[in-house]
């Protein structure tokens, strides 16, 4: 979808803040790499939790509503849609869903299927914890905006540590 085509329904609760990400997109186009999928439908979003026998938050249940998995500013955050969200990963605790990733390395964003808070957990740790995907979305625009005071080569070279070390990682967990 064509970040400049974009429309948010105007019903979504989250429509101001995914206006603001949009927006950031737009002015930071040569810098990032960001897409939007196409929203999920409504039987997408009841099959996926009849076939998990879990319970979408409502909150994010309004993202899936505007893109059904998406990209923002290249390795800041991705948010995976209805085909592609994670149970029972072996990496994060069982009551956890993930539903993307965030800055690149690894860390998971999550919500909880037991109470529908989102969670970050990266290597054993939560790193915070949003009773609400706006909440969350809202941090999203914190990171966007400090990314503007890093040089391209800085940030070439943070890239090539980040992919190093998620490849010893790997080979960690090949053994």
């Amino acid at each position: 979808m064509d970040l400049n085509e974009i429309k948010v329904p105007e019903n979504n609760t989250l429509k101001n803040v995914i206006e603001d990400i949009v927006e950031l997109c737009i002015e930071r186009i040569d810098k990032s790499n960001s897409y939007f999928n196409d929203a999920a439908s409504e039987e997408q979003i009841v099959n996926w939790e009849e076939e998990h026998s879990i319970t979408i938050p409502e909150s994010y249940k309004e993202w899936l509503r505007f893109s059904n998995g998406s990209i923002i500013e290249g390795t800041t955050a991705e948010f995976l849609g209805t085909d592609r969200m994670v149970v029972n990963n072996k990496y994060v605790p069982e009551d956890l869903v993930i539903i993307g990733h965030l800055i690149g390395d690894g860390e998971a964003i999550c919500f909880s299927k037991m109470n529908g808070n989102f969670v970050r957990y990266f290597e054993g740790i939560e790193n915070g914890q949003y009773d609400d995907f706006n909440d969350f979305l809202n941090e999203i625009i914190r990171l966007i905006k400090g990314h503007s005071g890093i040089s391209k080569e800085a940030e070439e070279l943070f890239m090539k540590f980040v992919k190093a070390s998620q490849e010893r990682k790997k080979k960690q967990f090949d053994q």
